[in-house]
């Protein structure tokens, strides 16, 4: 069922990827005939032409789309945006949860929609994003940069090669492996992670972020440049990763070597020949298929022709020229040589790399993991294809997707106390899991982390290598209760057992990269459902939003909007079958008066607003403590130390006293005295001291579950 939910909501974003590259490929086809080169520049939309979106978070124009170029775009390219104008702002209107939808040409341009005012100092290069990257060369790409800082290369020709560097690392991601290393007479790997000296790291923010520190660190060396210790060094890397790792058959290989060329006055020609046998020799054990790129460093315009030789040699692995003999009859990938100075742009040439990779034409749709909106805010994942005339790829339409409603139903899954879920991507990146924030809460970009991080017990490494290898599966692991997770020891009922069981069920989600994993610990205690019941007639339910209700008694309780009269009922967004359309909407006086309506409503005849079938029965059990409340606030010696008091139910009600207006994003059910007391069942559960929300400074939470034994 849940997989079945993900699916749908997926297969609708690929509907709108797929109606997306249709319309601009048919565009083209029109292109050819009568030019399409209209351009709206979105820097010079005026004002009066935005109105600011809560979808967006930023004011935005939902009728048209608008351009941003890169610096080499030329005035007869190709730009389908008119003629997409009314299918986006259809795609948008009729799929909840779409925020920005793009095209990105081949040629350099960047259409998006709405059209927004972003990024308007100098040009814009997208072609340089892993976006870009990964669904023009969706195949695994594993890199190795190698950055020659010896004493022959200057200042000035350094920070082109630590820039470039730059541009490299910020042109990947995790489907991809990369390593940096600097050479003069020695080589040198980053040493911000261990296993960075042995083998290639998956390109996760994290490993870009570290790669990043070293190559600033950078500094100029006063020994010469050994060019073959560099390469030695990039191929044992990719052997060692290699062998440690299964290939899928299409991964490219590529050695990029930003350097001046320069070998040593007294024996250039045996360097060359030296390097060019370690190249020539290492590349066999691979069978040939490593490319080598190398970029020349210009020094004030100036380069040697025997430098520019040199490393066109190294591209093209010319290592007949310079007397070694071929070991094997395999032809070599040759790459190519490309000359940078302080004029140029970096991102258009050394952030293009990719375009010496063989394209294989693969017409897939690429999602990305969850990464924050740069545009507007919150976090989103990118649904991508390529599109083709022919032959010729004209560039990929996107769609950005909010995380939080993609994710919805495994974020608010509820089945059974002893289970959760967690989504996974097909290399075992974590998309949502119970340990993490939930997506509508996260302001930080997510780490892409490892599920086996997360399921950290014995056995697991099993499990996980079974779950991203078979679509369809489930097992059953024994874990001794001392090496188990904290939120498993919430779940286990009979205290006092040596060990437990864990169950994984798992399924591919159909059309897509991920896979839905349902946890179960077992023993598994029976759930009680409510039956139907009704509201006490004395009560009257007050929903939470006293600002919008204008309760006359309304009054401050320390920072709260309150009221003494009765306790409020809040329903947090597990109370509602769409968790991201209540948290992204404004709530009015009309829903409320609509929650209220059924929520009282003892003769079941008042549709449903949008809650989850339980709801109304866990309001109306809860209605029953209304009278103690009232009576205990009367009468209790207590009374001075009691701030509020609560009650909260399994699908997110919230009851409170004195009644009090309430974050929308406030869920009871993720809070220390519930989950400490839901672990507890039958006794009386002590958390804190943490700082008060609501204002009454540092306080305690004495909590105690309602339970049928």
């Amino acid at each position: 069922q849940l997989a079945k939910k993900i699916r749908e909501k997926f297969n609708r974003y690929l509907d709108v990827v797929n109606r997306n590259k249709q319309v601009v490929e048919a565009s083209y086809t029109a292109h050819l005939t009568s030019p399409l080169t209209a351009i709206q520049d979105c820097c010079t939309i005026p004002p009066s032409m935005m109105e600011f979106d809560g979808n967006f978070n930023t004011n935005v124009s939902r009728t048209i789309s608008c351009d941003r170029l890169s610096t080499t775009v030329n005035s007869r390219a190709f730009n389908p945006g008119r003629d997409l104008n009314s299918v986006l702002a259809d795609n948008l209107k009729s799929n909840p949860g779409i925020k920005w939808q793009y095209f990105s040409s081949e040629e350099g341009i960047f259409t998006v929609f709405p059209a927004h005012k972003f990024r308007c100092k100098g040009s814009y290069e997208h072609r340089s994003r892993p976006v870009y990257v990964s669904t023009v060369r969706p195949q695994s790409k594993h890199i190795v940069v190698i950055v020659d800082h010896g004493a022959s290369v200057t200042e000035t020709q350094l920070q082109i090669a630590k820039d470039a560097a730059q541009v490299i690392l910020s042109s990947i991601d995790e489907h991809d492996k990369i390593s940096v290393l600097t050479v003069a007479d020695t080589v040198r790997t980053c040493s911000l992670d261990q296993c960075y000296k042995t083998f290639l790291s998956p390109a996760t923010s994290e490993t870009k972020r570290k790669m990043s520190t070293f190559v600033s660190s950078i500094k100029s060396s006063d020994s010469p440049t050994q060019h073959a210790v560099g390469f030695q060094k990039a191929f044992q890397l990719i052997r060692n990763t290699n062998n440690g790792t299964k290939l899928q058959g299409n991964t490219d290989m590529v050695i990029i070597y930003l350097s001046a060329g320069i070998t040593s006055k007294d024996s250039s020609e045996d360097d060359k020949k030296a390097t060019l046998r370690v190249i020539n020799e290492e590349n066999s054990f691979l069978n040939n298929s490593v490319m080598i790129l190398t970029y020349a460093l210009m020094n004030e315009g100036v380069t040697g022709l025997k430098e520019l030789a040199f490393l066109r040699d190294l591209a093209e692995q010319n290592s007949v020229k310079y007397g070694v003999p071929d070991r094997t009859a395999l032809p070599v990938i040759k790459g190519s040589m490309m000359v940078l100075n302080q004029l140029s742009n970096l991102e258009t040439t050394v952030g293009r790399f990719y375009t010496n990779l063989p394209n294989r034409m693969i017409d897939e749709a690429v999602f990305s993991l969850p990464f924050s909106d740069e545009m507007g805010d919150g976090l989103i994942m990118t649904v991508s294809k390529p599109c083709y005339f022919g032959n010729l790829l004209l560039g990929i339409v996107g769609v950005d997707v909010n995380l939080a409603y993609i994710l919805e139903d495994v974020t608010y899954y509820q089945d059974s106390l002893g289970s959760y879920t967690f989504l996974i991507d097909n290399k075992g990146y974590t998309l949502m899991h119970p340990s993490l924030t939930r997506p509508y809460l996260l302001s930080e970009p997510p780490l892409h982390t490892d599920i086996i991080h997360y399921e950290n017990i014995p056995k697991f490494e099993l499990v996980r290598q079974n779950i991203l290898s078979i679509p369809l599966g489930s097992q059953i692991i024994t874990v001794p209760v001392n090496s188990s997770l904290s939120w498993h020891v919430n779940k286990l009922r009979e205290i006092g057992k040596e060990a437990y069981n864990v169950s994984y069920a798992w399924k591919m989600v159909q059309d897509t990269s991920f896979i839905l994993c349902v946890v179960v610990i077992q023993p598994e205690i029976p759930v009680k459902q409510l039956k139907n019941l009704n509201t006490v007639p004395s009560s009257k339910l007050l929903y939470h939003r006293l600002d919008l209700l204008g309760q006359p008694n309304a009054c401050l309780h320390f920072k709260q909007l309150a009221t003494l009269e009765s306790p409020t009922v809040m329903l947090s967004a597990g109370s509602f079958s769409s968790p991201y359309e209540h948290l992204s909407q404004p709530e009015t006086k009309r829903m409320v008066e609509h929650y209220t309506a059924y929520l009282s409503d003892n003769t079941r005849l008042i549709a449903n607003p949008g809650l989850k079938f339980s709801v109304r029965n866990e309001v109306m059990a809860t209605s029953h403590v209304t009278d103690e409340w009232m009576t205990q606030m009367e009468m209790s010696s207590l009374n001075s130390y009691i701030v509020r008091r609560y009650i909260a139910t399994p699908n997110g009600v919230l009851r409170i006293y004195p009644g009090s207006l309430m974050d929308k994003a406030f869920d009871p059910t993720r809070r220390q005295w519930y989950l400490h007391a839901v672990a507890n069942p039958g006794l009386i559960t002590f958390t804190g001291p943490y700082l008060d929300v609501g204002g009454a400074g540092y306080v305690v939470t004495i909590s105690h579950t309602v339970h049928s034994s």
